[in-house]
């Protein structure tokens, strides 16, 4: 029997659980001992116990599944997004369908398209006035029917209004590289900010995540030369991804010292 001092019990039982969990004692996909083994092993009562398996779960470590029991929770990101190389070469189709489809799934997205008035925070981005017309369409994105991304975007109508892309997905050209070439609009440099924070509640029923699972925010704008052309929000879960960013150096000069 455990004995308890300084911290609350639900904390330490906690702790101990979650130190077994890091130290490889109980693996992702191992059932954590039922409640009354808990209770037995640490002396304490039932709700003790049920405090402790649920602050593990609001971190994300553990999943207790309806019937069966409480799991410990896969910790390694399945996919890795290489942010960093996603434009090696200049695309000609949609990035994200590219890298789905290399990690042998199936890539599908559904999209909602429509014209408003940009706010002060979009203007700011898109180097336009609040207020002037952008087209924003809303995106998620799946992986053999699993919902891996959510995404807004904004572009300026002036810029697009009567050609072929005005309309996101209403043309053969996916991708807003390509788009924006078929129309002359050469993009020269892609800019991304990287945040995490807790998820929204229609985040989290869209993404279909557990509790405990934060989101990374990706916050990308499209430039031809200064001039912002199109920028957007992703939402992807920690869980599923990992930002993997290649970076590449130029050659030393021959002029340097």
């Amino acid at each position: 029997m455990a004995q308890f001092q300084g911290k609350s019990a639900y904390v330490q039982i906690a702790d101990d659980i979650r130190q077994r969990i890091l130290d490889g004692d109980l693996q992702a996909g191992d059932k954590l001992p039922s409640e009354a083994d808990l209770m037995a092993e640490y002396g304490v009562s039932r709700i003790v116990i049920r405090m402790s398996i649920e602050a593990l779960q609001n971190e994300g470590l553990v999943l207790k599944q309806q019937g069966r029991g409480t799991f410990v929770r896969e910790q390694r990101p399945l996919r890795r997004r290489i942010s960093g190389d996603l434009y090696g070469k200049r695309p000609t189709a949609s990035p994200m369908k590219r890298q789905t489809e290399a990690e042998g799934r199936r890539s599908e997205w559904e999209y909602q398209t429509r014209t408003t008035t940009a706010t002060k925070a979009v203007a700011e981005r898109l180097a336009i006035e609040p207020g002037d017309e952008v087209v924003r369409t809303t995106y998620r994105f799946f992986a053999d029917d699993e919902p891996i991304m959510l995404s807004t975007s904004y572009e300026p109508r002036a810029l697009t209004a009567g050609t072929p892309i005005e309309q996101p997905e209403g043309g053969p050209i996916t991708g807003v590289v390509p788009r924006m070439d078929s129309i002359g609009q050469h993009i020269t440099d892609v800019t991304e900010d990287v945040n995490a924070r807790a998820p929204r509640p229609y985040e989290t029923e869209q993404l279909q995540l557990p509790p405990g699972v934060p989101v990374m925010i990706i916050t990308r704008t499209y430039f031809v030369d200064d001039r912002p052309v199109e920028t957007c929000d992703i939402v992807v879960a920690s869980d599923r991804y990992t930002l993997s960013y290649t970076i590449p150096i130029p050659p030393l000069s021959e002029e340097a010292p």
